[in-house]
């Protein structure tokens, strides 16, 4: 007689008895909280803010937006903090600079005026985007300085590729700074314009969180609502219990006539660093380029070789495609 042995069929028995639920698809689940410094990931409920439109108040959610996490995926093959440190130097520029090329609609002259009136009045400003290239070389940024500002005297816009994260760092007439991150909630789109169905125009939304400091709730969230190449939403968002109530809306619009077309040849007129339409011609070795912005132009200058030698790899790169 051939006799098996019975401990494999006793473990399983012991180990079933052991674990209610295991083996039961009706078991209840509960929901699985990682602590990460005291913040509670909750992994099985909820879902992320959805925001509404410009004109209307956001819905609620069970937990407060300002604190949520994404949660995490186990098994995806997507970046994970950390990595971002073994990629060579010019790598993480070109990565930064490739993620913020559909938010370069918003460089050049803008005009803005705020939808909250003060004393009967509503508060008028101008601003410029640039794109800085040699604060943090490792980190391009598209930069803003205002004028009469209500609510902010520069920004700092960036892409944190190790988070997979937009970042903007708000500086207001104080000095006091304020860092959100956040992603598109509605996605790059590009559509034909209404006066000229030939120009492709950009839009989207990039709402952000606040993150620092922590537990302010004024200003808790701002939007970046790119309506088409020449306006766009600058909206506030404060915490008001478990959800974000809009206080002011900035209508932004592009000072004269508009150069930041959504194409994506420019020909003979693509800037040499940033790839977008150039406005301004440089002059290097008896040859010519064209470059979008002041910014840009500070950077040919410190260094044109890296820049022309780039921008003919690029081209390179383009045709073989």
């Amino acid at each position: 007689m051939n006799l098996r042995p019975l401990f494999p069929v006793t473990l399983c028995t012991l180990l079933l008895a052991c674990c209610p639920g295991c083996g039961s698809a009706d078991a209840p689940q509960e929901p699985v909280t990682v602590d990460l410094g005291g913040s509670g990931v909750d992994l099985g409920a909820g879902e992320p803010l959805e925001m509404e439109d410009s004109n209307s108040t956001p819905a609620k959610s069970n937990n407060k937006p300002a604190r949520r996490f994404e949660p995490i995926t186990l098994g995806s093959n997507s970046s994970t903090p950390g990595t971002q440190a073994d990629v060579p130097d010019e790598q993480k520029f070109d990565n930064v600079l490739e993620a913020l090329k559909p938010l370069q609609i918003m460089l050049g002259d803008w005009g803005g005026i705020t939808f909250k009136k003060t004393d009967g009045f509503s508060s008028v400003e101008t601003l410029d985007w640039v794109w800085d290239l040699q604060t943090n070389p490792q980190q391009p940024a598209l930069v803003m300085q205002a004028d009469k500002s209500r609510y902010y005297e520069n920004a700092r816009l960036t892409y944190l590729a190790d988070k997979q994260k937009y970042q903007l760092t708000i500086t207001n007439k104080a000095g006091d700074k304020q860092v959100y991150e956040g992603e598109f909630s509605v996605p790059v789109e590009k559509v034909p314009g209404d006066d000229d169905p030939n120009v492709m125009h950009s839009t989207y939304k990039l709402s952000l969180a606040l993150v620092d400091p922590p537990d302010e709730k004024k200003h808790a969230q701002i939007i970046l609502n790119q309506q088409n190449n020449n306006r766009y939403l600058f909206e506030l968002y404060d915490l008001r219990g478990d959800s974000y109530a809009r206080v002011d809306t900035i209508t932004t619009r592009r000072k004269g006539t508009s150069f930041a077309k959504s194409d994506s040849d420019y020909g003979d007129k693509t800037c040499v660093i940033s790839g977008g339409l150039g406005t301004t011609q440089v002059n290097y070795q008896g040859k010519s380029f064209w470059v979008c912005c002041s910014g840009c132009r500070k950077a040919f200058d410190a260094d044109p070789e890296k820049w022309i030698a780039k921008h003919e790899a690029n081209k390179k790169k383009t045709m073989n495609q």
